[in-house]
């Protein structure tokens, strides 16, 4: 009976202790507007990711010390899925993203994309926006956006070795695709990069 107990614990912590890879994709929320066809061409450049974590880290459910049971990270690095949602982004609101002659670049700076649970489940998102003239180098937007999400119930069985990565993973999914959203429906992004 202590043996097969014993096992049983083993088996659980062995399997609590993982790391899970996820993807993160970018859709818009309901309907992006059109930039329409003032707006000028633009590039996506890098983000760079200086959230002072491992490039593909994203978060951990976590037990009831803290102590990380199931690790999450990103099927690619956090930077390439950032520039991806913003070129998607852009391109869904009409705006051409792969012209080697265009006159201006966005890009930025990751300050925050992370997501954790140990009851509720929370993702929180900072990234700085910057729009450069490709020709120059002049810089001529910079702007932080940011968001955070917060699911689930304090009271709740889904948390420690029984918690979602699926539900954490697209809690975050969604906190990017608002932060994304926010930066391109900016009306002072639209005016720089309008010509």
């Amino acid at each position: 009976m202590f043996r097969t107990l014993s096992t049983l614990v083993f088996t659980l912590i062995l399997t609590a202790c993982s790391t899970t890879s996820v993807g993160l994709k970018y859709s818009p929320t309901t309907g992006a507007a059109k930039l329409g066809a003032s707006t000028s061409l633009i590039t996506v450049g890098t983000f760079l990711d200086q959230r002072g974590e491992p490039d593909n880290w994203l978060g951990a459910i976590r037990g009831g010390f803290g102590n990380p049971l199931k690790n999450i990270e990103s099927d690619r690095p956090v930077s390439q899925i950032v520039q991806s949602a913003f070129t998607e982004g852009l391109r869904v609101r009409g705006v051409t993203t792969d012209s080697p002659s265009a006159p201006l670049q966005i890009s930025g700076v990751i300050r925050k994309l992370d997501c954790n649970q140990i009851v509720r489940r929370e993702a929180n998102v900072e990234i700085e926006v910057l729009v450069t003239e490709t020709a120059s180098g002049q810089q001529r937007f910079s702007r932080t956006y940011s968001g955070s999400n917060v699911d689930g119930s304090l009271i709740s069985v889904n948390t420690g070795v029984f918690g979602s990565v699926e539900d954490l993973r697209a809690l975050t999914e969604k906190t990017l695709r608002e932060v994304v959203d926010k930066a391109l429906d900016d009306p002072a992004l639209h005016a720089v990069i309008r010509l």
